[in-house]
């Protein structure tokens, strides 16, 4: 037994499973754990208590002196404005991204797994508004740790919603919608 299903149980649940769902949860979970090595990086090297406005970052949509370390290839890594922009752009692919699934996790079949990726759609915004308020406060070390947790959190999200897409829950088909 698996996950409180029995392996035949499992056999029949993956015939039921939506392909399309499954990949965008797989493509969402790979970019998300991205976003989370941005994010330790942000941490890292301190860069969330650099440019502490929103949307734009010291008055423009690209950080200043972005490339002024050399080798250029420091700036990935040890520049902060370049850091905490690349953070920034990935989260906001990340919600993109995660609105566009969500919507098509609207018209799956299965009740939970809409409600999955509904509970992934609703973190997802939680933890932007979580990351905007930790620019904006320039990072207090209680609101970066919930920050921080609430990656953990989207990310185990993430990958039940990636499971129910793969294995979805018996239902009846009058609770289908």
């Amino acid at each position: 037994m698996l996950l409180g299903r029995s392996e035949v149980g499992l056999l029949q649940a993956r015939r039921m499973r939506d392909a399309r769902l499954l990949s965008a949860a797989t493509g969402l979970m790979h970019l998300a754990f991205l976003q989370i090595l941005l994010g330790a990086l942000v941490a890292g090297i301190d860069a969330g208590r650099t440019f502490n406005d929103w949307p734009s970052m010291a008055g423009q949509f690209f950080p200043p002196a972005a490339f002024d370390l050399e080798p250029m290839w420091r700036n990935f890594l040890e520049n902060a404005g370049l850091v905490q922009f690349m953070h920034r752009i990935a989260g906001y692919l990340l919600l993109v991204l995660g609105i566009a699934f969500w919507l098509r996790a609207r018209r799956s079949g299965n009740r939970a797994t809409r409600g999955a990726f509904t509970a992934v759609l609703a973190m997802l915004v939680l933890q932007l508004l979580l990351g905007i308020m930790t620019v904006l406060y320039v990072a207090p070390p209680g609101l970066a740790i919930l920050h921080q947790v609430g990656a953990v959190l989207l990310f185990f999200l993430i990958l039940r919603a990636r499971f129910l897409a793969s294995y979805p829950l018996d239902q009846s088909v009058r609770d289908a919608k």
